[in-house]
């Protein structure tokens, strides 16, 4: 009988490798960045084409190889970083295993240039699909050229998985941010089908990196932290409470250079920010860990971005005790605290006492809605929100001049005051009485029960469904500002907002290049003027990072829009004019298919009169 088992040619085993290393042009990108740091290179120049699918090419100026090194570098575990097993416990080079070349190579057409100083004349490999040629000699300046053309053309199954191009374009830019973030010494130059998209000399120390990467606002505000020593010391730069994000995106990890992902040191920073944030914030986090490379272990997975710590424990409590220190120095250990009411008398500290009990709740709502009406100064939504704007609408969603109080606005009080809708409003089935309760929910009087009503979830949908609708047929009506907003990014950040300006634009939001890294805004929707302009322009950075990368065109539109809807839409807590609310019923009335907000929540829920009879026990 023959035999069952086979070893697979080289050629096949590299092509299984390059599955697991090579996974779209961004990870040609970082492998042979990690080849140049490693090298001591300097200064390297990345020139990339069709978003990476069609060129990579990276050129470095580093210590370049031999003609002999260059023809071992493509084979199968060849690498200068270890030579024995104990190796492999006490790495501190980027790469190590002998996989990346060998891998990139045998999906793509794969040209490598270097020399070395001592060399008059370096040497050039040629190698398509895993089949070489040379080296020969070939002149070329110090250091090593790597270029990398039509990525998978052989694997059109892998190929045809590639995003857009600005998408590809978009990871290749955020794996130079992460692997050139904790080298500050480091230039680089980035071309994109030969226009620049980044460039970046070097910096002094980290606050100089992360200035020019995420722009000097961020930098200034960062607070610096430093602690441990010995065999595991920290370098930290660190948001104040005041500066949060929605996402964890603007969160970087790095040990002993290397970017990481780790949800145990995230949860440990986080924690340091224990009762200084809301729960669901996220700090901005810049986070160096040096250690002894025998107490931890990155041969765990061929990305190298996760790790196994000898004693996590000691890791996580030096990075939040570290953390925690600074804030509490910085700010002192304060309550948390909610946002201040309308009056402007601030929310009482977070209570430590037992959440209440069912009948605490109903004795708690009885008492509410029996009580009179206190005079509120109740700032109404701009008119923009929900129909034609009406005078000049400030930059924080709210009619300039004097604070609006009772006699300038009638809300509906979820105080005992039912509201009646004028008759012409009704349909079929519906009373005309709607209540505002615990000032998030609606409750609509009908002829078959009540309908109770998610504010956020309704006013959300309203906004995606105008912004879509804005999107797909060209129509809407502007903001345009009167001072254009200027915001300044990192360079990076600034690449991807310019690369989607076209359908923002067509979303009326009118983002150029302004100067630097910075962007500005000069429109905006009128259904977001609750959004200060300046805010339109992070999220939208924060939904664009999240989504792009993973999202074809129309998916991402949508999931834009729905991004910029729930930021847009009024919140819980919001205590609404009846004019807003009935004018959100209105809406809802003629869009019946409307049933979730765009995330999948639903806008409302129904009570029949036989369910709360049965309740009540009325009828058996």
């Amino acid at each position: 009988m023959a035999s069952l088992i086979k070893v697979l040619s080289e050629a096949v085993a590299n092509r299984i490798a390059a599955g697991e290393v090579v996974e779209r042009p961004a990870s040609v990108v970082k492998e042979l960045i990690e080849n140049a740091l490693d090298a001591g290179a300097r200064r390297l120049e990345i020139d990339l084409e069709e978003g990476g699918v069609r060129l990579v090419r990276v050129q470095d100026d580093g210590l370049g190889m031999g003609s002999d090194d260059l023809e071992r570098c493509i084979l199968s575990h060849a690498t200068s970083k270890i030579g024995d097993v104990g190796d492999l416990f006490r790495i501190a080079s980027f790469g190590f295993r002998g996989e990346a070349l060998p891998s990139i190579a045998s999906v793509s057409e794969t040209m490598i240039l270097s020399r070395r100083p001592e060399d008059d004349i370096g040497a050039r490999l040629l190698c398509k699909g895993g089949e070489t040629e040379g080296p020969i000699p070939a002149g070329g300046p110090v250091g090593t050229t790597v270029e990398v053309r039509h990525l998978f053309f052989n694997v059109p199954a892998r190929r045809k998985f590639m995003k857009r191009e600005r998408t590809e374009l978009s990871h290749c830019l955020e794996t130079v941010t992460r692997l050139l973030l904790p080298e500050p010494d480091v230039a680089v130059r980035v071309n994109h089908n030969r226009k620049k998209v980044l460039e970046i000399g070097p910096d002094a120390d980290l606050r100089g990196r992360v200035r020019t990467f995420f722009g000097k606002k961020i930098a200034a505000a960062l607070l610096h932290v430093r602690g441990g020593g010995g065999d595991l010391r920290l370098e930290a730069l660190v948001g104040p409470p005041s500066l949060v994000r929605t996402t964890s995106r603007q969160q970087y990890l790095f040990l002993n250079g290397r970017f990481i992902k780790d949800r145990s040191l995230v949860f440990a920073a986080k924690d340091a920010y224990r009762g200084l944030i809301m729960p669901k914030d996220h700090p901005v986090l810049f986070l160096l860990i040096d250690i002894d490379p025998a107490a931890v272990d990155v041969n765990v997975h061929p990305t190298k971005t996760e790790v196994r710590f000898r004693d996590k424990d000691r890791v996580f409590a030096l990075v939040r005790a570290a953390i925690r220190t600074e804030l509490l120095a910085a700010h002192g250990d304060r309550p948390l605290t909610f946002r201040a009411e309308a009056s402007g008398v601030a929310s009482a500290p977070v209570s430590s006492a037992p959440p209440p009990t069912r009948q605490q709740l109903l004795t708690d709502l009885e008492r509410e809605l029996d009580s009179p009406a206190p005079s509120l100064s109740t700032p109404a939504l701009p008119s923009a929100t929900f129909g034609p704007a009406q005078g000049t609408i400030a930059r924080d969603g709210a009619d300039p001049g004097a604070r609006r109080g009772s006699d300038d606005v009638n809300p509906c009080k979820s105080h005992g005051k039912v509201r009646a809708v004028p008759e012409a409003e009704l349909d079929a089935g519906t009373s005309g009485r709607f209540l505002q309760i615990h000032r998030s929910y609606i409750v609509v009087e009908g002829s078959e029960g009540l309908r109770i009503v998610d504010q956020h979830a309704l006013h959300e949908r309203r906004i995606y469904e105008e912004l879509l609708h804005r999107f797909e047929s060209a129509e809407g009506e502007d903001q345009r500002l009167l001072i254009p907003e200027v915001v300044e990014l990192g360079a990076a950040d600034q690449a991807i907002l310019l690369a989607h300006a076209d359908d923002l634009k067509v979303l009326g939001l009118d983002l150029e290049a302004f100067g630097g890294t910075s962007v500005c805004l000069r429109s905006l929707p009128l259904v977001l003027s609750r959004i200060s302009p300046e805010a339109v322009v992070h999220d939208l950075l924060a939904i664009l990072k999240e989504d792009a990368r993973d999202l074809e065109h129309d998916e991402l539109i949508k999931s834009t829009v729905a991004g910029l809807a729930c930021r847009a839409a009024v919140k819980f807590n919001d205590l609404l004019p009846e004019a807003e609310i009935a004018e959100l019923l209105r809406w809802s009335r003629e869009h019946p298919d409307s049933r979730n907000c765009p995330h999948g929540r639903p806008v409302a829920v129904s009570i029949s009169l036989r369910e709360l009879e049965d309740q009540f026990q009325r009828k058996k």
